[in-house]
């Protein structure tokens, strides 16, 4: 019986070739589609989840709120709390500390500049479970002359060579002695790390006030905590610590929290300042999660759309076999059968797309060929979820209905399209619809939005701006004259404009921050929380900032080395009712006086995603310590050969240093990265689902043509134009998809609205963006049934009339 079920459901299948393709088709890239999606979905999900106990892992942050209510917030932690963490609350099982040092780093001709150097101590090595493949890391890790290195770091610097026993010199100034090598930190982690250093180094390095100073951050401190403790309650007892440790809050009316962060929150949660990269988006993650199941249903729906209509062709079929004794259960089985094989046919294609498609998609996306999705086991579940659903819930309406036509019926001619099912192709139609417009007037509000933000003015100038980072080996006492020979020097050449070291570049969130400040002679509880930058005589007419009060910093002004610039948000943040009011006016910072001797119009430090950030310049010409950037500002199209004149005159200048580099418009524009993949999966899924939408058109277009063939003939026959009959046939789905576009209106202002209330610098909703859509759908649906209609309308009437 099951072969003889088998066999006919081949035949049926092959018999009708075009409907059979459609189906298989819609089903295969829907499956692709949903896998695919699945996939970047389930990466982004995988952040730490490799680590044990990730669950129970939580990172401690800092966060400082003023008696006006605003606040700082950290994604590191202050210096002290670890230690005391450790040693006074029973709830915690352990407590690790890192610190990201950014360094010069070498190994004989081999110097590189490392931006993933953490200073550890051994309970962050037993929080995490990293593979160390030599040394003893516990034991190793507590001498402050010790490190360890990646595996890649490890023949970065050594070639082939043992690394174990060989010394990294750090910034010229510290040795450290390679006692392991642990393996390369998966992608799929928050924290990415190449050298590991002694903690204990830290200490001696930055001495007993930083490591005491509560006002401090940039200690990375996280924590394992027991089963079954209270998160609420610890983080109580946190703010009792802040009380304790810091009587000083009381005075000035601030408030010390330290936040428990879960582990695997991190990566799609978190947007604190000090974080070590920028994370990920839980919504659009979770937006994509619900396109998944929009493309999928899309394609079942295709089916069973197809199904029903062509119902009717098959009613004899069913009588003569019910007459002839067959049950409704060998019926279903019979239908069924179909559909199953039909999904395999279905399912077999999608894997070879998925094959074809996954380099590119992994490409645009990022996920490494690491995390590979054949190695994934929710990967062969939600394939069998996939199959499995699909051929319940496409085929259990279809066979219900084709299973349950009376024989006495049927073959008497009396079975018609019953209301009902007509309702509800029309309604699954109308689903369609509504996805396909939603789809794509999202994926264009993300372009647009995003073109919008890259065009507006951002307030500075980063137009060949090539930035070096400043040299970290240096002599203090004669790195100021080595700067200033080294900017003259280049100065001379024609293809060098200006040149500017400041401590930041305008592309990411300032990492300076300072709190207390308020206006001199107000009450100390008025201090509030203010970015700074250090910045040099030039840095205003290197970037091109405008002043709309007061001046720059001027050697003409010897004081000016306790002075101050603000920028427009900063005097209104301090209280002041115009720029000029705040000019000349002092401003108490901590124990310390300034005086304000110029305004800044605001420019855009981060994206326009971010309002501007109330924030205070500082003259420090050389930098912070040895952290900076210098930014050269140059007027050639020959970039290439300029920049090696600069390359040159840096490694005469500073040697042991490595040249590194970028330009300014490129480190700006990365922060639109994000927003900008989200636009294009998207968009590739909008495409698919637009795809997937036009094969059920045309495939219920085909059948209603050949439905009423015999109409056609005859209104032809009695003078009906092509045009006509075009229009008579395209109608009804036209119809369907403007009431499908009245019902997407309202969920898509509210949907849109909401997403680019989240952006400080959005553009407005426009007509057009909605009306695009939805004639770009009406053309690729008058596309799609105007062919067939075109075909039927065109064939000879006397051929039509003869029809059946």
């Amino acid at each position: 019986m099951f072969k003889n079920y088998l066999k006919t459901a081949y035949r049926y299948l092959i018999k009708t070739k075009v409907f059979s393709l459609i189906n298989v088709l819609g089903l295969a890239i829907g499956m692709t589609a949903c896998l695919l999606i699945l996939h970047y979905v389930k990466y982004e999900k995988s952040y730490d989840t490799f680590y044990q106990n990730s669950d129970r892992i939580y990172r401690l942050r800092y966060e400082r709120t003023s008696s006006d209510g605003s606040a700082v917030r950290f994604a590191s932690c202050t210096p002290p709390a670890g230690a005391l963490i450790r040693d006074n609350y029973p709830e915690i099982e352990k407590v690790g500390r890192i610190f990201r040092y950014r360094a010069s780093v070498s190994y004989e001709d081999n110097k590189f500049l490392e931006d993933r150097l953490y200073f550890a101590d051994d309970g962050f090595l037993e929080i995490f479970d990293i593979q160390f493949l030599s040394g003893n890391p516990l034991v190793d890790i507590r001498d402050p002359n010790n490190a360890f290195v990646s595996q890649s770091t490890a023949r970065k610097y050594f070639g082939a060579e043992n690394p174990v026993g060989k010394t990294l010199s750090i910034d010229k100034q510290h040795d450290f002695r390679i006692t392991g090598v642990f393996k390369d930190i998966p992608e799929n982690s928050h924290l990415k790390f190449d050298i590991l250093a002694s903690y204990e180094k830290c200490i001696l390095m930055y001495g007993d006030d930083y490591h005491k100073a509560w006002g401090h951050t940039g200690v990375y401190t996280y924590v394992r905590i027991k089963p079954g403790a209270d998160i609420a309650a610890f983080e109580r007892k946190m703010v009792e610590l802040a009380e304790r440790e810091c009587p000083w809050l009381a005075e000035y009316k601030m408030t010390i929290e330290l936040k428990m962060q879960p582990l695997l929150d991190i990566h799609l949660t978190s947007h604190f300042m000090q974080e070590y990269e920028t994370n990920g988006n839980r919504d659009s993650v979770n937006f994509l999660s619900i396109v998944v199941i929009f493309i999928i249903v899309m394609a079942w729906v295709n089916y069973v759309n197809l199904s029903t209509a062509r119902s009717l062709n098959r009613a004899k079929e069913v009588g003569l076999r019910k007459v002839v004794g067959a049950s409704r259960r060998q019926l279903i089985m019979q239908f069924f059968m179909e559909t199953i094989l039909l999904n395999i046919v279905a399912l077999i294609i999608a894997l070879g797309l998925l094959k074809i498609s996954l380099p590119l998609f992994n490409h645009i996306t990022g996920i490494p060929a690491t995390f590979a999705i054949w190695n994934q086991p929710w990967f062969w579940q939600s394939l069998a979820i996939l199959f499995a659903v699909g051929i319940v819930l496409s085929g259990l309406y279809p066979v219900a209905a084709m299973s349950s036509f009376e024989p006495t019926k049927v073959l008497k001619g009396k079975l018609g399209n019953s209301t009902s099912g007509i309702s509800l192709r029309k309604g699954l139609v109308v689903f369609q619809f509504v996805m396909a417009l939603i789809l794509i007037t999202a994926t264009l509000t993300v372009y647009k939005q995003i073109s919008f933000m890259r065009h507006q003015d951002v307030g500075f100038d980063m137009e060949q701006m090539l930035v070096v980072k400043a040299p970290r080996v240096r002599d203090g006492d004669t790195y100021p004259g080595r700067f200033q020979s080294f900017k003259e020097t280049l100065l001379k050449n024609a293809h060098v404009a200006s040149i500017s070291h400041v401590t930041e570049v305008p592309g990411r969130q300032l990492y300076w921050d300072a709190g207390g400040i308020q206006k001199f002679g107000e009450d100390e509880s008025l201090g509030k929380n203010y970015q700074i930058m250090g910045v040099d005589y030039d840095f205003a007419d290197v970037f091109d900032l405008d002043f709309v009060a007061g001046r720059n910093f001027s050697k003409e002004f010897p004081t000016d080395q306790d002075a101050l610039v603000l920028n427009e948000t900063a005097v209104n943040w301090m209280g002041w009712e115009s720029p000029e009011a705040a000019v000349g006016e002092k401003v108490q910072y901590w124990d310390q006086v300034y005086t304000i001797i110029g305004v800044l119009q605001d420019y855009h430090q981060q994206s326009l995603k971010e309002a501007f950030e109330p924030t205070i310049f500082r003259f420090m010409p050389h930098g912070r310590g040895v952290r900076g950037m210098i930014a050269v500002k140059v007027n050639t199209a020959d970039i290439r050969e300029t920049m090696q004149l600069v390359r040159n005159e840096y490694d005469a200048f500073f040697p042991g240093n490595p040249f590194d580099y970028f330009f300014l418009d490129d480190y700006f524009n990365q922060q639109y990265q994000a927003d900008e993949l989200f636009g294009k999966v998207f968009g590739l899924f909008a495409g698919l689902a637009i795809f997937i939408t036009a094969l059920g058109i045309f495939g219920l277009s085909s059948y209603s043509a050949v439905q009423r063939t015999k109409e056609i003939g005859i209104r032809k026959t009695l003078g009906a134009s092509v045009s006509r009959i075009l229009v008579l046939l395209t109608k009804d789905t036209l119809i369907l998809l403007g009431f499908s576009f009245i019902i997407t209106l309202p969920l898509l202002f509210y949907g849109l609205n909401n997403w680019l209330n989240g952006f400080a610098n959005r553009m407005s909703l426009n007509g057009w963006l909605f009306f695009v859509p939805l004639v770009l759908v009406a053309g690729i649906t008058l596309l799609t049934v105007s062919y067939q209609t075109i075909k039927s309308a065109l064939a000879n009437p006397i051929d039509a009339i003869k029809y059946e």
